[in-house]
């Protein structure tokens, strides 16, 4: 069974991973595994409660994963050990996918230096906070996903854009026109 990890932290926002992460969980090659700093249980921005499944200080590597999905959230703390999984994820060209204020995480990591991206995240919610801003913007691109290579970025409302990008990485579609059937279905206009 394949896995895909999923890295939560308090306060993450829940509904930016849930329709990706089911489709995944319903293919029967697929097994979501949710990592955090600590195996304590983790309350999401609505509310809900969960315990991940492994702390990210137990994971050696990026060979036992598929892929590493980040959520937004409003504290994003980037601690040593997730920034060198971050960048194992990066060296094997395995799927990196982070939505809202996710993309911060690859930012700090520095794997948005050469890659084009998007994020909810502007220059003054740094500038409010007197932070430094920490993504090159040069490389920003004012739309819903990007997809750059083995990197997945998108704005917290294109949660649905963002699902479809995934699913087709992991081609979990069964016929040709299933993506922009899936895209009229979950976000009718």
């Amino acid at each position: 069974m394949k896995k895909i990890l999923c890295y939560l932290y308090e306060g993450f926002v829940d509904f930016e991973i849930s329709l990706a992460l089911t489709e995944i969980n319903l293919d029967e090659k697929f097994q979501v595994i949710y990592a955090a700093y600590e195996k304590k249980l983790l309350k999401s921005s609505s509310g809900l409660t969960i315990k991940p499944d492994i702390a990210v200080s137990e994971i050696t590597s990026s060979n036992d994963y598929e892929a590493l999905i980040i959520p937004g959230g409003f504290v994003r703390p980037l601690k040593p050990e997730f920034k060198e999984l971050i960048l194992d994820f990066n060296k094997t060209n395995k799927l990196i996918a982070a939505i809202c204020g996710g993309p911060e995480f690859l930012a700090n990591a520095g794997l948005l230096e050469n890659r084009k991206y998007t994020t909810s995240m502007f220059p003054s919610d740094y500038e409010e906070k007197n932070e430094p801003d920490p993504f090159p913007r040069k490389n920003y691109l004012e739309t819903r996903v990007v997809r750059d290579a083995h990197i997945i970025t998108a704005r917290g409302n294109a949660f649905v854009d963002f699902a479809l990008e995934i699913w087709d990485w992991f081609d979990l579609y069964e016929y040709d026109n299933e993506k922009e059937e899936c895209k009229e279905i979950y976000s009718p206009v």
